[in-house]
C-alpha cells in the first residue's frame, strides 16, 4: 500500500511538471486568441477545466495500469526457500488474472552446471525430505511445518518436486533433471 502511495505521488509530480510546461507553451497562444476575440472567457474556463480533467485522468491511468506484481523469479525463490542459479533461460512467464484469483506459470531451462547447483540448494533446503515416496498422495503429515509454513521438497521420478500450501494459494515446482527444465506454478482462488 505504501508503494502505491509513493508511486502515485511520483506520477502526480511528473504529470504536474509536464502538464505545467505544456500549459506555459499554450499560454501565449491563449492570450492572442482572447485578444483577437476568437475565444471568450467562458470557453477559456472550459478549456482549463478540460485540461485539468485530462491530467487527472492521465494520472489515474498511469497509476492503475502499472504492473504491481513481483517478478516470477522472486516469487519462486521466496515461496520455495531456495535461490536460483544465475544462469538460466526463461521459456515462459505467464500471469493469468481472474480478479481475486490468479495463476502464474513460469518455466525456465538450466544448463547442466546450474542444474547441479540447484539440486544442491534443494537438498540443503529446510523443506527437503529425502524419504518421501513420490507416488504417494501428499497428506498433511508429509509436509514440513516451519513458522506457519507448510511445504515440502522431495525427489520425484523425473527429478525434484516442491509443494506448498498457504491459505488460498498453492505453489508447485517440478524440476525435470533430464531436460533441465523447472516449471513453477502459483495459483490462488
Amino acid at each position: 500500500m505504501l508503494e502505491l502511495i509513493f508511486i502515485t505521488i511520483i506520477v502526480l509530480i511528473i504529470v504536474g511538471i509536464l502538464g505545467g510546461l505544456l500549459y506555459l507553451g499554450y499560454s501565449p497562444i491563449k492570450k492572442r486568441l482572447l485578444r483577437s476575440g476568437k475565444i471568450f472567457n467562458k470557453l477559456d474556463k472550459r478549456i482549463n477545466i478540460s485540461y485539468l480533467i485530462f491530467l487527472c485522468l492521465l494520472v489515474i491511468f498511469l497509476v492503475y495500469n502499472r504492473d504491481y506484481r513481483t517478478s516470477s523469479k522472486n516469487r519462486l525463490e521466496v515461496s520455495s526457500g531456495i535461490k536460483l542459479p544465475t544462469e538460466f533461460k526463461v521459456l515462459k512467464d505467464e500471469y493469468q488474472d481472474m480478479l481475486q484469483d490468479y495463476c502464474i506459470n513460469y518455466d525456465i531451462k538450466f544448463d547442466n552446471d546450474s542444474t547441479v547447483q540447484l539440486i544442491k540448494k534443494i537438498k540443503g533446503s529446510k523443506f527437503y525430505k529425502a524419504n518421501v515416496n513420490p507416488k504417494s498422495i501428499l497428506s498433511d503429515s508429509v509436509f514440513v511445518h516451519i513458522d506457519q509454513t507448510k511445504a515440502i521438497w522431495f525427489k520425484s521420478d523425473k527429478g525434484y518436486r516442491f509443494n506448498r500450501q498457504d491459505a488460498r494459494t498453492d505453489y508447485s515446482i517440478d524440476l525435470d533433471t533430464v531436460t533441465n527444465i523447472l516449471r513453477y506454478n502459483e495459483c490462488a482462488d
